[in-house]
């Protein structure tokens, strides 16, 4: 058996001869900033930008951006991160057992 352009055509892991059938592959814009963000959403081509807009949030939310942002929004003492921590295992301890209990 010898590889046809017909077989290469069809190998959908090749993107070098199906790209311009996929209509979500986008051109991806080059812009490098001074301070670079993990989360970047491109426009789908004939994409409404609410709809881009939408995708960006929910990217932005997955990542916790806006939690982190608020954590380091002022200083907060050792001590007192690990009184929460603390807190926060004795609570989860409190939930397994009661729900160990009702089980």
């Amino acid at each position: 058996m010898h590889n046809s352009s017909r077989d290469r055509r069809n190998y959908r892991g090749n993107r070098r001869y199906n790209n311009h059938r996929n209509p979500r592959v986008t051109k991806k814009l080059n812009i490098k900033s001074k301070n670079p963000s993990h989360v970047t959403t491109y426009a789908k081509e004939g994409e409404h930008p609410e709809r881009t807009i939408k995708r960006f949030l929910k990217k932005c939310k997955k990542e916790k951006v806006i939690e982190n942002a608020r954590k380091y929004d002022y200083y907060e003492k050792p001590s007192v991160k690990r009184r929460r921590a603390k807190l926060r295992r004795e609570a989860l301890i409190k939930k397994a057992n009661r729900e160990n209990k009702e089980a």
